[in-house]
C-alpha cells in the first residue's frame, strides 16, 4: 500500500498513527494510515478513496460515510485499514500530532515539521464538549426506558451502551485522561475501579425487566458522575434539570 501511494502523482507524504505507531498493537489492531496529498489533487483522492484498496490483494469491503475524506478498507484473513486523505494546504498544528505517529514517506519533512509544530499544544476539554456528552447521555436513558416499556428489546440494549459510552467518556474527564492516555490503554484498563464494576454489572439479559434493572443501575452511577462534571467544569447549564432528568428513570 505504502509503495502504491508513493508512486502515485500528488502524494506528499505518509504515516501511522494509532496503536502500531503506539507499539501497542495486537494480532487484531487496524492499520491507521494517513496520505499527505497536493491540494490540486485531494478531491482526487477523495472520490477513489472506495476504489483504490480494492486493487490490492486481499480486499473484502469498505465502510464509509458519504462527504468523509476517509475509507475503512477489510481485507483477508483479518485485516482492517483506515485511510485518511490530508489536503497539505489546511495541515495545521494540532495536539492530535502528538499521539504517536511513525512517519513512513516524508521526503520534504512536511510530517516531521508538522509534528515539530505541535509539540507544546495540550487537548482542552471545552463546556461545549461535556454539554453535549451530558446531553446524550441523559437522552439514552430516557430512551432507554421508553423503548424497554414499548417491548423494542433489542433497541433498548443499543441505548443502553450508547449512556455506557457516555459514562466511560465522564470517566475519562474526570481522571483527565487524554487521547494521549486512551491510545496505550484500552478502557477496560485504565477506568476507574467504580465505573468498570457499575459497566460490568449492567449487562442484561434481553428482557423488559432486566434492561430497567440495569438502567437504573447506571443512572445512579451516571447520577453521580454529572453532579462531579458540574463542579469540575463549573457548566453553565442547570445542574437541577440534569438531576430530575436523571430521577425521572432512576
Amino acid at each position: 500500500m505504502v509503495g502504491w501511494f508513493k508512486r502515485e502523482p500528488g502524494t506528499l507524504g505518509i504515516f501511522l498513527g494509532g496503536s502500531i505507531a503506539a507499539e501497542t498493537a495486537d494480532a487484531y489492531s487496524d492499520i491507521d494510515l494517513r496520505i499527505i496529498v497536493e491540494p490540486e489533487q485531494h478531491s482526487h483522492f477523495v472520490e477513489k478513496r472506495r476504489e483504490i484498496p480494492t486493487q490490492w490483494p486481499g480486499f473484502l469491503f469498505n465502510e464509509w460515510l458519504p462527504g468523509t475524506q476517509h475509507c475503512v478498507s477489510h481485507f483477508q484473513p483479518f485485516g482492517k485499514i483506515d485511510i485518511f486523505y490530508y489536503d497539505a494546504a489546511k495541515l495545521a498544528p494540532s495536539p492530535w500530532y502528538r499521539l504517536p505517529i511513525k512517519i513512513l514517506h516524508d521526503p520534504d519533512r512536511m510530517v516531521a515539521d508538522l509534528v515539530k509544530r505541535s509539540e507544546e499544544l495540550t487537548f482542552a476539554v471545552t463546556e461545549d464538549d461535556v454539554d453535549f456528552s451530558i446531553s446524550k447521555g441523559l437522552a439514552a436513558a430516557h430512551e432507554t426506558y421508553r423503548r424497554a416499556k414499548r417491548g423494542e428489546l433489542f433497541y433498548a440494549q443499543t441505548l443502553l451502551d450508547e449512556l455506557r459510552h457516555h459514562m466511560m467518556q465522564a470517566d475519562d474527564w474526570l481522571h483527565d485522561r487524554t487521547p494521549e492516555t486512551t491510545v496505550i490503554a484500552k478502557f477496560g484498563k485504565r477506568a476507574s475501579g467504580t465505573v468498570s464494576i457499575d459497566l460490568t454489572m449492567s449487562y442484561c439479559a434481553c428482557e423488559g425487566e432486566a434492561i430497567l434493572a440495569a438502567l437504573r443501575s447506571l443512572v445512579r452511577a451516571y447520577r453521580n458522575q454529572v453532579l462531579a462534571l458540574h463542579e469540575k467544569f463549573q457548566l453553565s447549564r442547570p445542574l437541577k434539570n440534569d438531576m430530575a432528568a436523571l430521577d425521572i428513570v432512576a
